[in-house]
Parts: structure tokens; C-alpha cells; sequence
């Protein structure tokens, strides 16, 4: 409480000393007083994340060494908490929208099918897990699922667990769609790891498969959606070794973990259709098929209609 009351009277001070009107500096003085302005704005509202008990950032803070929530291991208080961080940040980073209305039902096992780019750090699984929870699913249990790999990096996986973002497993996929959840999923797994920016938006073999046929054993809904902008915003070059190289990583350095701020959308289709109960082999294999052939196709929707990579 000392640090943020001093930390105000100091905005408070800089504030007024800014406001006061300008002498004769002249045009390179009148600049960079602006400048000043604006750089201290920014800061304030940055700084502002931090400052007070029931910020976000404070509130997700404070919710990291809680226990765990429910079964799984997902604390709510330290997933709203992140969610209120990831959100606006998705949004005017990267203008993440949802285009068309959220087609999920009301009930039941969702198991939400999208394409993903080649990054391997989930990204894109936290930012789309923010934006279902803020729509129509918020009232609903939502997960994710990435490539257990990377979940099994000490610190990351347990950080994520306990917003619900879990290893993609067919165990993992069916015991959540059992409970009734919305399952975000990116059935192409780490077959994605060698689309390079060429080969942006087509689909690699679902090298995840098994999480359809999961979904086909809890009987849950499989809809298929599209996500543009993600694979431009990680444009991968190449490889060295196991790292990817974009175009800002590792050039940038940590700054080129956050993706190229272009406009997200997402969109969603029509359930797939399949028989209910006890599925075979080759009954997985045509509906992971007909799954693959409907986001293909809403990617050519939204490939069809973008007008530009920055403005959507």
C-alpha cells in the first residue's frame, strides 16, 4: 500500500509538471515534450496492471500459490486472472476476433477443432482458451489442449494446468468431453512443425487423431473452426536443429516470442455428423477426414475474403 500511494503522488507530480504549457522550445522541444506525454501515459496505464488489489495482474498474483480448485488441478480464481491479462492483450495486439457468432451448443462435450501454426509455444491454444471463455462458452468449463512436450517443460505445464490448458492425450481429450467441457484442440499436433510460411493454412495429416476418436467415444460434438492471421503472425523460414526460425526469432530475442501483431479471426463451422457409439478404426479415420475437410474449407472462406494481413 506505501509503494502504490507513492507511486501515485509521483504520477500525480510528473502529470502536472507535463501539463504545464510550453515555453518557446521550439519545434524540436514542442516534440519531444509530446513524446514525453505519451511515453508517460503509456506507462501509467501499464503500470496501472499492477497497482491495487483487485487488478488482474494482482489478482493472478496472488491466486499462483492457491491450491487448486477442482479436480483437474484448475484454480478459477488464477485462470480469470489470467484470462483478464490474456484478453484485451489478444485483442489489441493482435485484433482477435470471433467472426459469425460462436456456433457451439449450449451442452455437452465440445470437442472444437482448429489449425495452428508451426510455433510450438501454445500461443495460439491461450489466446483462443481467453476468447471461448469471454463468448458464449463462459458459463461452460473450457479447456485446451497442446503438445504434451512442451507441458512438460518444468514450470510451463504446471503454470498452464491450472488455467486448464492440458497435454493433448486421448485419455486427457475423452475424460474432459465426458464432463460435459469445451475442448480446444489442434488436431495436426506436431505435424504442424514443418509447415513453413509457403505452406501456410493447409492442413497437415492430424497427427493427433486419436483426440477425434476420443471425442467419438464420449459421444461429444466435433466442430470444426479456422484461425487466420496465426500462421503469419509465426511466418516460419526455417530450422535450426529443433528451433524454429522466424522472422523475428531468435533475432529479436524475447521479443520475438510474441507473435507479429496482424488480425486474428476466428471462425467456426457446422458439427461434423458421425454414428454415435463404439467406433472402429476406419470409422476415426473418415471422420478426422470430413473434420480436416470443413476447417480447410473455412480457411478458404476467410483466405477468400481478407482484404489485407494487418486490417483483416
Amino acid at each position: 500500500d506505501f509503494f502504490a500511494e507513492r507511486l501515485e503522488q509521483l504520477e500525480q507530480r510528473v502529470a502536472a509538471e507535463l501539463d504545464r504549457p510550453a515555453g518557446a522550445a521550439g519545434p524540436v522541444g514542442s516534440f519531444v515534450l509530446d513524446l514525453s506525454r505519451e511515453l508517460w501515459n503509456a506507462g501509467s496505464a501499464v503500470a496501472g496492471l499492477f497497482r491495487g488489489p483487485v487488478t488482474p495482474a494482482a489478482r493472478l498474483a496472488s491466486s499462483i500459490a492457491a491450491g487448486p480448485g477442482d479436480e483437474f488441478g484448475v484454480s478459477p480464481d488464477f485462470a480469470e486472472g489470467l484470462r483478464e491479462i490474456v484478453k484485451p492483450a489478444g485483442r489489441l495486439w493482435l485484433g482477435l476476433r470471433e467472426q459469425g457468432g460462436f456456433g457451439l451448443p449450449d451442452s455437452g462435450g465440445v470437442l472444437l477443432a482448429l489449425n495452428r501454426s508451426a510455433w510450438p509455444l501454445p500461443v495460439e491454444a491461450l489466446l483462443v482458451w481467453a476468447l471461448i471463455c469471454d463468448g458464449r462458452a463462459a458459463r461452460r468449463p473450457v479447456y485446451a489442449l497442446w503438445d504434451p512436450d512442451w507441458l512438460e517443460v518444468p514450470g510451463l505445464g504446471e503454470f498452464l494446468s491450472k488455467a486448464g490448458i492440458f497435454a493433448a492425450s486421448r485419455d486427457n481429450c475423452r475424460i474432459l468431453l465426458e464432463r460435459g467441457a469445451v475442448v480446444i484442440a489442434f488436431p495436426e499436433g506436431i505435424a504442424a512443425s514443418a509447415k513453413t510460411y509457403d505452406k501456410r493454412y493447409r492442413l497437415s495429416a492430424f497427427a493427433d487423431e486419436s483426440l477425434v476418436a476420443a471425442a467419438m467415444e464420449a459421444g461429444a460434438r466435433l466442430v470444426p473452426a479456422a484461425l487466420l492471421g496465426n500462421e503469419e503472425s509465426y511466418p516460419l523460414l526455417g530450422r535450426l536443429g529443433t528451433w524454429p526460425l522466424t522472422a523475428t526469432f531468435p533475432w529479436a530475442g524475447v521479443l520475438g516470442l510474441l507473435p507479429l501483431p496482424l488480425r486474428w479471426t476466428l471462425r467456426m463451422g457446422s458439427a461434423v455428423e458421425y454414428a454415435y457409439g463404439a467406433a472402429d478404426l476406419d470409422d476415426c479415420s473418415r471422420t478426422a477426414d470430413a473434420l480436416r475437410d470443413r476447417m480447410q474449407a473455412l480457411l478458404g472462406e476467410l483466405l477468400a475474403e481478407r482484404r489485407s494481413l494487418i486490417y483483416g
